[in-house]
Protein backbone atom coordinates (compact mmCIF):
# COMPACT_ATOMS: atom_id res chain seq x y z
CA UNK A 1 0.00 0.00 0.00
CA UNK A 2 2.91 2.16 0.85
CA UNK A 3 4.49 1.40 -2.48
CA UNK A 4 1.46 2.22 -4.23
CA UNK A 5 0.50 5.53 -2.66
CA UNK A 6 4.88 6.32 -3.58
CA UNK A 7 3.89 5.55 -6.93
CA UNK A 8 0.77 7.98 -7.16
CA UNK A 9 2.90 10.63 -5.38
CA UNK A 10 5.30 10.31 -8.43
CA UNK A 11 2.78 10.36 -10.76
CA UNK A 12 1.48 13.68 -9.44
CA UNK A 13 4.44 15.02 -9.17
CA UNK A 14 4.98 14.63 -13.13
CA UNK A 15 1.72 15.61 -13.74
CA UNK A 16 2.50 18.92 -10.88
CA UNK A 17 5.80 20.13 -13.01
CA UNK A 18 3.93 20.14 -16.41
CA UNK A 19 1.24 21.68 -15.31
CA UNK A 20 3.67 24.55 -13.94
CA UNK A 21 5.84 24.15 -16.97
CA UNK A 22 2.27 25.25 -19.06
CA UNK A 23 1.14 27.48 -16.75
CA UNK A 24 4.22 29.52 -15.84
CA UNK A 25 4.14 29.14 -12.46
CA UNK A 26 7.14 30.70 -11.48
CA UNK A 27 6.82 33.73 -13.84
CA UNK A 28 6.52 35.97 -10.90
CA UNK A 29 10.00 35.33 -9.43
CA UNK A 30 12.96 37.26 -10.62
CA UNK A 31 14.74 34.48 -11.66
CA UNK A 32 11.71 31.99 -12.57
CA UNK A 33 12.76 30.98 -16.40
CA UNK A 34 15.97 29.78 -14.70
CA UNK A 35 14.06 28.77 -11.24
CA UNK A 36 11.61 26.53 -13.57
CA UNK A 37 14.59 24.94 -15.77
CA UNK A 38 16.45 23.56 -12.72
CA UNK A 39 12.93 22.81 -10.78
CA UNK A 40 12.15 20.48 -14.26
CA UNK A 41 15.82 19.21 -14.24
CA UNK A 42 15.89 18.10 -11.02
CA UNK A 43 12.35 17.12 -10.36
CA UNK A 44 12.20 14.70 -13.54
CA UNK A 45 15.47 13.22 -12.58
CA UNK A 46 13.78 12.90 -8.82
CA UNK A 47 10.72 11.67 -9.61
CA UNK A 48 12.13 9.26 -12.73
CA UNK A 49 14.98 7.67 -9.80
CA UNK A 50 12.05 7.15 -7.96
CA UNK A 51 9.46 5.51 -10.19
CA UNK A 52 12.13 3.39 -11.66
CA UNK A 53 13.13 2.45 -7.98
CA UNK A 54 9.76 1.84 -7.50
CA UNK A 55 9.41 -0.79 -10.47
CA UNK A 56 12.75 -2.49 -8.99
CA UNK A 57 11.22 -2.97 -5.68
CA UNK A 58 7.96 -4.61 -6.87
CA UNK A 59 9.68 -6.99 -9.39
CA UNK A 60 12.20 -7.94 -6.97
CA UNK A 61 8.82 -8.54 -4.59
CA UNK A 62 7.13 -10.49 -7.45
CA UNK A 63 10.03 -12.34 -8.12
CA UNK A 64 10.67 -13.19 -4.63
CA UNK A 65 7.22 -14.22 -4.23
CA UNK A 66 6.71 -16.38 -7.09
CA UNK A 67 9.96 -18.01 -6.10
CA UNK A 68 8.10 -19.43 -3.02
CA UNK A 69 5.08 -19.78 -5.93
CA UNK A 70 7.61 -22.13 -7.54
CA UNK A 71 8.89 -23.81 -4.30
CA UNK A 72 5.19 -24.82 -3.40
CA UNK A 73 3.65 -25.94 -6.73
CA UNK A 74 6.56 -28.34 -6.78
CA UNK A 75 5.92 -29.41 -3.36
CA UNK A 76 2.09 -29.54 -4.57
CA UNK A 77 3.32 -32.15 -7.14
CA UNK A 78 5.18 -33.60 -4.62
CA UNK A 79 2.54 -34.51 -2.48
CA UNK A 80 -0.05 -35.20 -5.45
CA UNK A 81 2.59 -37.96 -6.78
CA UNK A 82 3.08 -39.07 -3.44
CA UNK A 83 -0.40 -39.32 -2.02
CA UNK A 84 -1.31 -41.08 -5.85
CA UNK A 85 1.57 -43.64 -5.35
CA UNK A 86 0.77 -44.74 -1.38
CA UNK A 87 -3.33 -45.00 -2.40
CA UNK A 88 -2.00 -47.42 -5.96
CA UNK A 89 0.58 -49.40 -3.32
CA UNK A 90 -1.81 -49.96 -1.06
CA UNK A 91 -4.61 -51.09 -3.28
CA UNK A 92 -2.12 -53.29 -4.82
CA UNK A 93 -0.95 -54.61 -1.49
CA UNK A 94 -4.74 -55.07 -0.73
CA UNK A 95 -5.10 -57.08 -4.20
CA UNK A 96 -2.37 -59.73 -2.88
CA UNK A 97 -4.02 -59.85 0.43
CA UNK A 98 -7.21 -60.40 -1.56
CA UNK A 99 -5.90 -63.05 -3.17
CA UNK A 100 -4.36 -64.50 -0.72
CA UNK A 101 -7.81 -64.97 1.54
CA UNK A 102 -9.63 -65.90 -1.35
CA UNK A 103 -9.09 -69.54 -0.64
CA UNK A 104 -10.04 -69.07 3.09
CA UNK A 105 -13.68 -67.77 2.58
CA UNK A 106 -15.09 -71.02 1.20
CA UNK A 107 -14.15 -72.98 3.73
CA UNK A 108 -14.54 -70.45 6.85
CA UNK A 109 -11.55 -70.35 8.07
CA UNK A 110 -12.47 -66.87 9.28
CA UNK A 111 -9.63 -66.77 12.48
CA UNK A 112 -6.99 -67.14 9.74
CA UNK A 113 -8.65 -64.49 7.39
CA UNK A 114 -8.51 -62.15 10.46
CA UNK A 115 -5.03 -63.25 11.15
CA UNK A 116 -3.96 -62.19 7.71
CA UNK A 117 -5.79 -59.18 7.77
CA UNK A 118 -4.26 -58.31 11.46
CA UNK A 119 -0.63 -58.83 10.08
CA UNK A 120 -1.47 -56.45 7.21
CA UNK A 121 -2.54 -53.80 8.79
CA UNK A 122 0.21 -53.45 11.26
CA UNK A 123 2.66 -53.52 8.47
CA UNK A 124 0.73 -50.59 6.80
CA UNK A 125 0.13 -48.09 9.34
CA UNK A 126 -2.40 -46.12 7.43
CA UNK A 127 -5.16 -48.60 7.04
CA UNK A 128 -7.33 -47.59 10.26
CA UNK A 129 -9.60 -51.04 9.66
CA UNK A 130 -9.85 -54.14 7.54
CA UNK A 131 -12.86 -55.61 6.42
CA UNK A 132 -14.02 -58.74 4.43
CA UNK A 133 -17.82 -58.63 3.24
CA UNK A 134 -19.28 -61.56 1.18
CA UNK A 135 -21.94 -61.28 -2.14
CA UNK A 136 -24.98 -60.64 0.65
CA UNK A 137 -23.04 -57.55 2.15
CA UNK A 138 -22.88 -59.83 5.63
CA UNK A 139 -19.63 -58.53 7.53
CA UNK A 140 -17.43 -61.71 7.77
CA UNK A 141 -14.52 -60.80 9.16
CA UNK A 142 -13.33 -57.13 10.56
CA UNK A 143 -10.26 -55.76 12.46
CA UNK A 144 -12.25 -52.78 13.62
CA UNK A 145 -12.34 -52.86 17.74
CA UNK A 146 -15.61 -50.75 17.72
CA UNK A 147 -17.87 -53.57 17.72
CA UNK A 148 -19.34 -52.90 14.36
CA UNK A 149 -21.92 -54.94 12.26
CA UNK A 150 -22.47 -52.91 8.85
CA UNK A 151 -20.28 -52.82 6.39
CA UNK A 152 -17.86 -49.35 6.19
CA UNK A 153 -19.47 -48.60 2.62
CA UNK A 154 -22.21 -51.05 0.90
CA UNK A 155 -20.92 -49.01 -2.49
CA UNK A 156 -17.42 -49.74 -2.28
CA UNK A 157 -18.76 -53.19 -2.33
CA UNK A 158 -20.87 -53.29 -5.32
CA UNK A 159 -17.70 -51.59 -7.20
CA UNK A 160 -15.89 -54.66 -5.59
CA UNK A 161 -17.57 -57.89 -6.17
CA UNK A 162 -18.38 -56.16 -10.13
CA UNK A 163 -14.20 -56.87 -10.28
CA UNK A 164 -13.59 -53.30 -9.84
CA UNK A 165 -11.23 -51.54 -7.63
CA UNK A 166 -13.07 -48.56 -5.63
CA UNK A 167 -11.48 -44.96 -3.89
CA UNK A 168 -13.77 -42.80 -1.87
CA UNK A 169 -13.37 -39.63 -0.15
CA UNK A 170 -14.71 -38.56 1.93
CA UNK A 171 -16.15 -41.31 4.28
CA UNK A 172 -19.66 -41.22 6.03
CA UNK A 173 -17.70 -41.55 9.76
CA UNK A 174 -17.93 -37.95 10.93
CA UNK A 175 -16.59 -39.05 14.05
CA UNK A 176 -13.03 -39.09 12.77
CA UNK A 177 -11.27 -36.15 12.81
CA UNK A 178 -9.64 -36.54 9.52
CA UNK A 179 -11.04 -37.38 6.03
CA UNK A 180 -10.65 -40.66 5.63
CA UNK A 181 -10.63 -43.14 2.37
CA UNK A 182 -12.65 -46.25 1.64
CA UNK A 183 -10.79 -48.33 -0.58
CA UNK A 184 -12.46 -51.72 -1.90
CA UNK A 185 -10.26 -54.35 -3.99
CA UNK A 186 -12.69 -57.41 -4.97
CA UNK A 187 -11.87 -61.11 -3.49
CA UNK A 188 -11.59 -63.68 -6.19
CA UNK A 189 -13.31 -66.95 -6.19
CA UNK A 190 -12.12 -70.27 -6.78
CA UNK A 191 -10.27 -71.33 -9.97
CA UNK A 192 -11.25 -67.60 -11.56
CA UNK A 193 -14.65 -67.27 -11.06
CA UNK A 194 -16.61 -64.56 -10.12
CA UNK A 195 -15.84 -62.49 -6.80
CA UNK A 196 -17.39 -63.64 -4.01
CA UNK A 197 -16.25 -61.12 -1.25
CA UNK A 198 -14.63 -58.02 -0.72
CA UNK A 199 -12.02 -56.50 0.57
CA UNK A 200 -12.52 -53.07 1.86
CA UNK A 201 -10.27 -51.10 4.19
CA UNK A 202 -10.51 -47.69 5.72
CA UNK A 203 -7.53 -45.96 4.86
CA UNK A 204 -5.81 -42.76 6.67
CA UNK A 205 -3.87 -41.07 3.30
CA UNK A 206 -3.56 -37.84 5.72
CA UNK A 207 -1.54 -39.92 8.45
CA UNK A 208 1.63 -39.61 6.76
CA UNK A 209 1.15 -35.68 6.01
CA UNK A 210 1.15 -34.95 9.40
CA UNK A 211 4.95 -35.53 9.58
CA UNK A 212 5.34 -33.97 6.23
CA UNK A 213 3.47 -30.99 8.09
CA UNK A 214 5.45 -30.31 10.62
CA UNK A 215 8.40 -30.46 8.41
CA UNK A 216 7.54 -28.32 5.97
CA UNK A 217 8.86 -24.87 8.26
CA UNK A 218 9.50 -21.56 6.21
CA UNK A 219 11.51 -19.16 8.25
CA UNK A 220 10.50 -18.82 11.94
CA UNK A 221 6.64 -18.17 10.91
CA UNK A 222 5.70 -19.91 7.59
CA UNK A 223 4.12 -23.52 7.58
CA UNK A 224 2.23 -25.72 5.24
CA UNK A 225 -1.01 -27.11 5.67
CA UNK A 226 -3.70 -29.60 3.72
CA UNK A 227 -6.86 -28.41 3.16
CA UNK A 228 -9.99 -30.30 1.77
CA UNK A 229 -12.58 -28.51 -0.75
CA UNK A 230 -14.44 -27.53 1.95
CA UNK A 231 -12.10 -25.26 3.64
CA UNK A 232 -11.24 -27.66 6.36
CA UNK A 233 -7.74 -27.83 7.09
CA UNK A 234 -7.08 -31.74 6.89
CA UNK A 235 -3.07 -32.00 7.92
CA UNK A 236 -1.90 -28.90 10.25
CA UNK A 237 1.66 -28.87 11.92
CA UNK A 238 -0.69 -27.69 15.01
CA UNK A 239 -2.36 -30.84 15.18
CA UNK A 240 -5.18 -29.03 17.23
CA UNK A 241 -5.97 -26.77 14.52
CA UNK A 242 -7.36 -29.83 12.17
CA UNK A 243 -10.69 -29.23 11.08
CA UNK A 244 -10.18 -26.02 11.16
CA UNK A 245 -12.13 -23.59 8.78
CA UNK A 246 -10.14 -21.80 6.43
CA UNK A 247 -12.87 -21.47 3.67
CA UNK A 248 -12.70 -17.60 4.39
CA UNK A 249 -9.46 -16.96 3.56
CA UNK A 250 -9.07 -15.44 -0.84
CA UNK A 251 -6.55 -18.10 -1.15
CA UNK A 252 -8.33 -21.29 -0.39
CA UNK A 253 -11.39 -19.36 -2.44
CA UNK A 254 -8.74 -19.24 -5.45
CA UNK A 255 -7.41 -22.32 -5.21
CA UNK A 256 -10.79 -24.19 -5.04
CA UNK A 257 -11.16 -22.32 -8.51
CA UNK A 258 -8.22 -24.37 -9.46
CA UNK A 259 -5.91 -20.95 -9.34
CA UNK A 260 -2.85 -20.94 -7.96
CA UNK A 261 -0.87 -17.96 -6.83
CA UNK A 262 -0.42 -15.72 -3.63
CA UNK A 263 -1.81 -12.81 -1.87
CA UNK A 264 -1.32 -10.89 1.24
CA UNK A 265 -4.36 -10.81 3.61
CA UNK A 266 -4.61 -10.60 7.67
CA UNK A 267 -5.99 -13.87 9.09
CA UNK A 268 -8.22 -14.88 11.45
CA UNK A 269 -6.04 -13.26 13.95
CA UNK A 270 -5.87 -10.37 12.77
CA UNK A 271 -2.22 -10.75 11.63
CA UNK A 272 -1.00 -9.62 8.30
CA UNK A 273 0.34 -13.15 6.15
CA UNK A 274 2.05 -13.94 2.84
CA UNK A 275 -0.61 -16.62 1.83
CA UNK A 276 0.70 -19.15 -1.63
CA UNK A 277 -2.01 -21.73 -2.34
CA UNK A 278 -1.76 -24.17 -5.40
CA UNK A 279 -4.55 -27.10 -5.59
CA UNK A 280 -3.68 -30.81 -5.61
CA UNK A 281 -4.65 -33.84 -7.51
CA UNK A 282 -7.09 -35.99 -4.67
CA UNK A 283 -5.94 -39.24 -4.89
CA UNK A 284 -9.47 -40.47 -4.88
CA UNK A 285 -11.54 -42.59 -7.92
CA UNK A 286 -15.20 -41.80 -7.32
CA UNK A 287 -16.11 -38.10 -7.21
CA UNK A 288 -12.85 -36.60 -6.63
CA UNK A 289 -12.34 -33.01 -5.47
CA UNK A 290 -9.25 -31.39 -5.10
CA UNK A 291 -7.74 -31.08 -1.96
CA UNK A 292 -5.47 -27.18 -1.48
CA UNK A 293 -2.13 -26.83 0.00
CA UNK A 294 -1.37 -23.53 1.64
CA UNK A 295 2.06 -21.91 2.74
CA UNK A 296 1.72 -18.29 5.09
CA UNK A 297 4.24 -16.88 6.78
CA UNK A 298 4.21 -13.23 8.21
CA UNK A 299 4.52 -10.52 5.46
CA UNK A 300 7.68 -8.67 7.43
CA UNK A 301 9.66 -12.04 7.31
CA UNK A 302 8.72 -13.22 3.99
CA UNK A 303 9.77 -9.78 2.27
CA UNK A 304 13.06 -9.12 4.42
CA UNK A 305 14.87 -10.11 2.17
CA UNK A 306 13.73 -6.94 0.08
CA UNK A 307 14.95 -4.82 3.62
CA UNK A 308 18.69 -4.81 2.03
CA UNK A 309 17.52 -4.15 -1.43
CA UNK A 310 15.75 -1.35 -0.38
CA UNK A 311 18.35 0.06 1.41
CA UNK A 312 20.85 -0.12 -1.68
CA UNK A 313 17.56 1.54 -3.60
CA UNK A 314 17.31 4.01 -1.17
CA UNK A 315 20.91 4.93 -1.64
CA UNK A 316 21.26 4.66 -5.01
CA UNK A 317 18.30 7.22 -5.09
CA UNK A 318 20.29 9.59 -2.91
CA UNK A 319 22.94 9.47 -5.00
CA UNK A 320 20.82 9.89 -8.40
CA UNK A 321 18.61 12.73 -6.98
CA UNK A 322 22.38 14.67 -5.95
CA UNK A 323 23.87 14.06 -9.56
CA UNK A 324 20.07 15.44 -10.77
CA UNK A 325 20.27 18.53 -8.14
CA UNK A 326 24.40 18.78 -9.16
CA UNK A 327 23.39 18.40 -13.10
CA UNK A 328 20.39 21.32 -13.03
CA UNK A 329 23.01 23.47 -10.63
CA UNK A 330 25.03 23.20 -13.56
CA UNK A 331 22.09 24.26 -16.10
CA UNK A 332 21.27 27.02 -14.04
CA UNK A 333 24.71 28.60 -14.52
CA UNK A 334 24.85 27.54 -18.47
CA UNK A 335 21.61 29.46 -18.89
CA UNK A 336 22.02 32.13 -16.06
CA UNK A 337 24.76 33.83 -17.58
CA UNK A 338 23.54 34.29 -21.64
CA UNK A 339 19.83 35.03 -19.81
CA UNK A 340 21.39 37.70 -17.89
CA UNK A 341 23.34 39.08 -20.71
CA UNK A 342 19.97 39.50 -22.78
CA UNK A 343 18.32 40.93 -19.94
CA UNK A 344 20.83 43.42 -19.50
CA UNK A 345 21.03 43.82 -23.40
CA UNK A 346 17.51 44.41 -23.61
CA UNK A 347 17.26 46.69 -20.11
CA UNK A 348 19.85 48.76 -22.31
CA UNK A 349 17.46 49.14 -25.49
CA UNK A 350 14.69 50.02 -23.61
CA UNK A 351 16.27 53.38 -21.91
CA UNK A 352 17.43 54.11 -25.60
CA UNK A 353 20.89 53.20 -25.84
CA UNK A 354 20.49 51.46 -29.08
CA UNK A 355 24.26 51.36 -29.45
CA UNK A 356 23.78 47.90 -27.37
CA UNK A 357 24.67 44.73 -28.69
CA UNK A 358 24.27 41.00 -27.44
CA UNK A 359 27.56 38.56 -28.39
CA UNK A 360 26.56 35.81 -29.90
CA UNK A 361 27.98 32.61 -29.08
CA UNK A 362 27.82 28.98 -31.51
CA UNK A 363 25.09 28.82 -33.40
CA UNK A 364 22.68 27.15 -30.98
CA UNK A 365 18.92 28.79 -29.89
CA UNK A 366 20.97 31.43 -27.83
CA UNK A 367 23.02 32.40 -30.13
CA UNK A 368 20.37 32.77 -32.80
CA UNK A 369 18.22 34.70 -30.38
CA UNK A 370 21.17 37.04 -29.68
CA UNK A 371 21.69 37.81 -33.46
CA UNK A 372 17.81 38.32 -33.78
CA UNK A 373 18.05 41.18 -30.86
CA UNK A 374 21.36 42.87 -32.72
CA UNK A 375 19.20 42.67 -36.10
CA UNK A 376 16.44 44.24 -33.96
CA UNK A 377 18.40 47.11 -32.81
CA UNK A 378 19.75 48.15 -36.09
CA UNK A 379 16.20 47.83 -37.10
CA UNK A 380 15.58 50.82 -34.14
CA UNK A 381 18.53 52.70 -35.26
CA UNK A 382 17.12 52.92 -38.79
CA UNK A 383 14.01 54.04 -37.44
CA UNK A 384 15.24 56.68 -35.46
CA UNK A 385 17.08 57.66 -38.22
CA UNK A 386 14.49 57.79 -40.57
CA UNK A 387 12.24 59.82 -37.91
CA UNK A 388 15.03 61.93 -37.56
CA UNK A 389 14.89 62.97 -41.44
CA UNK A 390 11.44 62.66 -41.75
CA UNK A 391 10.72 65.08 -38.58
CA UNK A 392 13.49 68.06 -40.10
CA UNK A 393 10.82 68.11 -43.22
CA UNK A 394 7.52 67.27 -41.50
CA UNK A 395 6.42 68.59 -38.40
CA UNK A 396 7.13 66.25 -35.70
CA UNK A 397 3.80 65.62 -34.29
CA UNK A 398 2.60 64.98 -38.04
CA UNK A 399 5.49 62.54 -38.86
CA UNK A 400 4.79 60.73 -35.25
CA UNK A 401 1.09 60.44 -36.28
CA UNK A 402 2.56 59.05 -39.68
CA UNK A 403 4.39 56.69 -38.29
CA UNK A 404 1.90 55.46 -36.12
CA UNK A 405 -0.80 55.34 -38.75
CA UNK A 406 -3.07 57.61 -37.40
CA UNK A 407 -3.15 60.12 -40.29
CA UNK A 408 -5.24 58.74 -43.63
CA UNK A 409 -4.41 59.78 -46.53
CA UNK A 410 -6.73 62.60 -48.21
CA UNK A 411 -8.17 65.53 -46.47
CA UNK A 412 -11.05 66.19 -43.81
CA UNK A 413 -12.99 69.49 -42.88
CA UNK A 414 -12.09 70.49 -39.60
CA UNK A 415 -12.15 73.72 -37.34
CA UNK A 416 -8.72 75.30 -36.32
CA UNK A 417 -6.55 78.46 -35.54
CA UNK A 418 -3.71 79.67 -38.20
CA UNK A 419 -0.80 81.58 -36.94
CA UNK A 420 1.02 83.38 -39.93
CA UNK A 421 4.40 85.19 -38.95
CA UNK A 422 6.27 87.43 -41.64
CA UNK A 423 9.35 89.74 -41.27
CA UNK A 424 9.10 93.81 -41.44
CA UNK A 425 11.33 94.75 -44.63
CA UNK A 426 13.08 91.97 -45.03
CA UNK A 427 13.43 92.25 -48.86
CA UNK A 428 15.64 95.29 -47.92
CA UNK A 429 17.79 93.31 -44.95
CA UNK A 430 18.40 90.54 -48.03
CA UNK A 431 19.40 93.02 -50.76
CA UNK A 432 22.63 94.22 -48.15
CA UNK A 433 23.74 90.41 -46.34
CA UNK A 434 25.04 87.66 -48.47
CA UNK A 435 23.06 84.85 -49.00
CA UNK A 436 25.33 83.10 -46.18
CA UNK A 437 24.29 85.43 -43.24
CA UNK A 438 20.57 85.40 -44.83
CA UNK A 439 20.55 81.55 -44.48
CA UNK A 440 22.25 81.29 -40.91
CA UNK A 441 19.80 84.22 -39.64
CA UNK A 442 17.02 82.94 -40.71
CA UNK A 443 18.00 79.41 -38.99
CA UNK A 444 18.29 81.45 -36.08
CA UNK A 445 14.87 83.40 -36.12
CA UNK A 446 13.17 80.17 -37.18
CA UNK A 447 14.15 78.24 -34.35
CA UNK A 448 13.17 80.24 -31.90
CA UNK A 449 9.34 80.91 -33.70
CA UNK A 450 9.52 77.25 -34.06
CA UNK A 451 9.97 76.07 -31.03
CA UNK A 452 7.30 78.60 -29.70
CA UNK A 453 4.97 77.23 -31.65
CA UNK A 454 5.81 73.66 -30.97
CA UNK A 455 5.44 74.73 -27.33
CA UNK A 456 1.63 75.48 -27.73
CA UNK A 457 1.02 71.68 -29.53
CA UNK A 458 0.99 73.54 -32.91
CA UNK A 459 1.91 72.15 -36.25
CA UNK A 460 4.71 74.12 -38.75
CA UNK A 461 3.01 74.24 -42.18
CA UNK A 462 5.15 75.47 -44.41
CA UNK A 463 8.00 78.20 -44.61
CA UNK A 464 7.06 80.52 -46.95
CA UNK A 465 10.50 82.93 -47.63
CA UNK A 466 10.73 84.66 -44.29
CA UNK A 467 7.32 83.96 -43.13
CA UNK A 468 5.71 80.66 -41.22
CA UNK A 469 2.45 78.99 -41.65
CA UNK A 470 1.06 77.15 -38.25
CA UNK A 471 -2.02 75.39 -37.41
CA UNK A 472 -3.55 74.75 -34.03
CA UNK A 473 -5.87 71.77 -33.86
CA UNK A 474 -4.85 69.77 -37.24
CA UNK A 475 -3.43 66.38 -35.26
CA UNK A 476 -5.71 64.61 -32.53
CA UNK A 477 -8.23 66.69 -30.64
CA UNK A 478 -7.43 69.94 -29.22
CA UNK A 479 -10.43 72.09 -28.47
CA UNK A 480 -8.72 74.57 -26.92
CA UNK A 481 -6.24 75.45 -30.28
CA UNK A 482 -7.62 79.00 -30.30
CA UNK A 483 -5.75 79.90 -27.08
CA UNK A 484 -2.65 77.79 -27.64
CA UNK A 485 -2.25 79.67 -31.19
CA UNK A 486 -2.84 83.06 -29.16
CA UNK A 487 -0.26 81.93 -26.03
CA UNK A 488 2.14 80.72 -29.38
CA UNK A 489 1.66 84.06 -30.51
CA UNK A 490 2.74 85.79 -27.25
CA UNK A 491 5.92 83.58 -26.99
CA UNK A 492 7.08 84.95 -30.34
CA UNK A 493 6.41 88.41 -29.71
CA UNK A 494 8.60 87.32 -26.39
CA UNK A 495 11.28 85.62 -28.21
CA UNK A 496 11.65 88.66 -30.48
CA UNK A 497 12.49 91.10 -27.81
CA UNK A 498 15.35 88.62 -26.86
CA UNK A 499 16.47 88.16 -30.47
CA UNK A 500 16.39 91.46 -30.89
CA UNK A 501 18.57 92.28 -27.79
CA UNK A 502 21.30 90.13 -28.91
CA UNK A 503 21.28 91.71 -32.09
CA UNK A 504 21.76 95.17 -30.45
CA UNK A 505 24.41 93.92 -28.64
CA UNK A 506 25.92 92.56 -31.53
CA UNK A 507 25.56 96.01 -33.03
CA UNK A 508 22.52 94.77 -35.44
CA UNK A 509 19.62 96.51 -36.36
CA UNK A 510 16.48 95.24 -34.36
CA UNK A 511 13.67 94.07 -36.88
CA UNK A 512 9.78 93.41 -36.63
CA UNK A 513 7.37 90.63 -37.27
CA UNK A 514 3.53 90.87 -38.01
CA UNK A 515 1.64 87.87 -36.78
CA UNK A 516 -2.09 86.90 -37.96
CA UNK A 517 -3.90 84.72 -36.07
CA UNK A 518 -8.02 83.17 -37.54
CA UNK A 519 -10.04 80.79 -36.69
CA UNK A 520 -12.04 78.96 -39.75
CA UNK A 521 -13.02 75.80 -41.04
CA UNK A 522 -10.71 74.47 -43.90
CA UNK A 523 -9.76 71.34 -45.44
CA UNK A 524 -6.61 69.41 -42.94
CA UNK A 525 -4.87 66.13 -44.78
CA UNK A 526 -2.55 64.81 -47.50
CA UNK A 527 -2.78 66.87 -50.37
CA UNK A 528 -0.19 66.28 -53.28
CA UNK A 529 0.28 63.60 -56.18
CA UNK A 530 1.07 59.96 -56.39
CA UNK A 531 4.65 60.27 -56.23
CA UNK A 532 4.79 63.49 -53.08
CA UNK A 533 2.27 64.18 -50.59
CA UNK A 534 2.36 67.57 -47.87
CA UNK A 535 0.56 67.44 -45.04
CA UNK A 536 -1.48 70.94 -45.29
CA UNK A 537 -4.30 72.59 -45.19
CA UNK A 538 -6.65 73.94 -47.98
CA UNK A 539 -9.42 76.54 -47.92
CA UNK A 540 -10.10 80.55 -47.99
CA UNK A 541 -9.43 80.71 -43.89
CA UNK A 542 -5.53 80.26 -45.03
CA UNK A 543 -5.96 83.39 -47.25
CA UNK A 544 -7.67 85.32 -44.75
CA UNK A 545 -5.01 84.75 -42.06
CA UNK A 546 -2.29 85.64 -44.44
CA UNK A 547 -4.31 89.26 -45.26
CA UNK A 548 -4.68 89.49 -41.16
CA UNK A 549 -0.90 89.03 -40.94
CA UNK A 550 -0.11 91.66 -43.47
CA UNK A 551 -2.67 94.17 -41.75
CA UNK A 552 0.07 95.13 -38.76
CA UNK A 553 1.76 96.71 -41.02
CA UNK A 554 -0.89 99.15 -42.05
CA UNK A 555 -2.27 99.28 -38.67
CA UNK A 556 1.22 99.44 -36.46
CA UNK A 557 0.49 96.49 -34.25
CA UNK A 558 2.35 93.47 -33.97
CA UNK A 559 -0.43 90.64 -33.37
CA UNK A 560 -3.60 90.45 -35.02
CA UNK A 561 -6.83 88.30 -34.25
CA UNK A 562 -9.58 87.45 -36.30
CA UNK A 563 -13.11 88.35 -34.81
CA UNK A 564 -13.90 84.12 -34.62
CA UNK A 565 -10.26 83.86 -32.12
CA UNK A 566 -11.34 86.85 -30.23
CA UNK A 567 -14.91 85.00 -29.39
CA UNK A 568 -12.89 82.03 -27.99
CA UNK A 569 -10.20 83.71 -25.94
CA UNK A 570 -11.61 87.66 -25.06
CA UNK A 571 -11.97 86.40 -21.11
CA UNK A 572 -8.03 84.95 -21.12
CA UNK A 573 -6.50 87.62 -22.98
CA UNK A 574 -6.65 91.75 -23.03
CA UNK A 575 -7.39 92.43 -27.05
CA UNK A 576 -8.16 96.01 -28.42
CA UNK A 577 -10.62 96.42 -31.18
CA UNK A 578 -9.43 97.80 -34.10
CA UNK A 579 -11.03 100.23 -36.84
CA UNK A 580 -11.71 98.20 -40.18
CA UNK A 581 -8.95 97.95 -42.75
CA UNK A 582 -8.75 97.11 -46.37
CA UNK A 583 -7.74 93.66 -47.17
CA UNK A 584 -6.35 92.81 -51.32
CA UNK A 585 -8.61 89.76 -52.55
CA UNK A 586 -11.36 90.43 -49.34
CA UNK A 587 -14.84 90.67 -50.60
CA UNK A 588 -15.80 90.11 -46.33
CA UNK A 589 -13.57 91.87 -44.35
CA UNK A 590 -13.37 90.06 -40.75
CA UNK A 591 -12.96 92.58 -37.34
CA UNK A 592 -9.46 92.58 -36.28
CA UNK A 593 -8.54 93.12 -32.50
CA UNK A 594 -4.99 93.19 -31.92
CA UNK A 595 -3.60 91.27 -28.97
CA UNK A 596 -2.33 92.74 -26.23
CA UNK A 597 -1.12 90.34 -23.09
CA UNK A 598 -2.61 87.48 -21.38
CA UNK A 599 -5.64 88.05 -18.46
CA UNK A 600 -3.73 88.02 -14.79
Amino acid sequence: MLLLSLLGAVVVGLVGLVVMVRRRSLAGFENGFLLTIALVLAGTGVLSAALAGIWLYLNAATRLVQGAVTDLSHNADLIEATALRDVNMTVDQMVRVAAAVGADVPRGAMKDIELALRTFQRVDPMLLELDVVDAEGRLLVTTSARGRREPLSRIAIAFALEGKRFVSDPTPFSEFKKSLFVIAVPVPGAQGRAPTAALVALYDQLNWFDDIARAMKFGRSGYAVLVDDDGRVLAHPDSARTREDMSGYTAVREARAGRSGWIVEENTAGVRRLFVYSPVKNPATVSPRPWIVVAEMDETEALAPLRSFRHQMLAIAVVVVAVCVGVAYQVWLYLKRPVNDLLRFAQRVRAGDLTARAHPKGRDEMARLETALNEMVLGLQERDRVKEVFGRYVTTQVSEELLKGSVSLGGERRRVTMLFSDIRNFTSMAEIMPAEQIVEFLNDYFSEMVDAVFEHAGVLDKFMGDGMLCVFGSVGADPDHPRHAVMAGLRMKALLAKINGERTVAGKPPIAIGIGIHTDDVVVGNIGSRRRLEYTVIGDGVNTCQRVEAANKELGTTILITETTYESVRDQFECRPMPDATMRGKTKTPRLFELLSARA
